[in-house]
């Protein structure tokens, strides 16, 4: 069983559960969910609510299942993250109101606390040559880090970014404090 604190919002779930059932199916949602009631994360993917707090721990199940279960690759757990990024209804409001890459970073804290509420996130503007996201007390797993850069590169990509690169120099996986997403782009 997956241990890691705190808790994530279930509108993170919704454009991962679209990405197995559009790749997978409606048998392979299924199957997602027996696996992970198997694992001790009992969760009904057909009945998520968007506003509701869930354990990061079956988040980190979720992902996990999905991986093992569906023999997912590095470029295709990137494809995830961007899936999830696409689903949610409060990221998109947020592009609306964001709509560049500057404020995609000014506002980026502020989405992740309401979106989590445990690590923290600080971002610096570099512009293309390099914006900085970093996540300080939050630890997950190093598929959550992959995850993740496909989500920030989503986010680039969807205000109009173009040739989008994110990478993590720093990660507490490899010895670090804190996640370092450093993402660079084409304008």
């Amino acid at each position: 069983m997956i241990f890691m604190e705190g808790n994530c919002k279930g509108a993170i779930f919704r454009g991962n559960i679209e990405y197995v059932t559009k790749k997978f199916g409606k048998l392979g949602l299924e199957k997602l969910m027996v696996d992970m009631k198997e694992k001790r994360h009992r969760l009904d993917l057909n009945h998520i609510i968007d506003g509701n707090w869930y354990p990061m721990a079956t988040r980190m199940q979720f992902l996990k299942s999905t991986v093992e279960l569906f023999d997912l690759d590095e470029a295709q757990i990137l494809e995830l993250g961007k899936s999830g990024f696409k689903q949610s209804a409060i990221i998109q409001i947020y592009l609306k109101v964001a709509g560049s890459p500057k404020k995609i970073c000014k506002f980026g804290p502020k989405v992740w606390s309401h979106n989590y509420d445990t690590g923290r996130l600080e971002t610096e503007y570099g512009g293309s040559e390099g914006t900085y996201f970093r996540i300080y007390d939050f630890k997950g797993d190093p598929l959550l880090c992959t995850y993740l850069m496909g989500f920030y590169t989503a986010a680039y990509e969807n205000v109009g970014a173009r040739d989008v690169m994110v990478d993590e120099p720093k990660c507490p996986h490899k010895g670090d404090e804190f996640h370092e997403f450093r993402i660079r782009w084409t304008p």
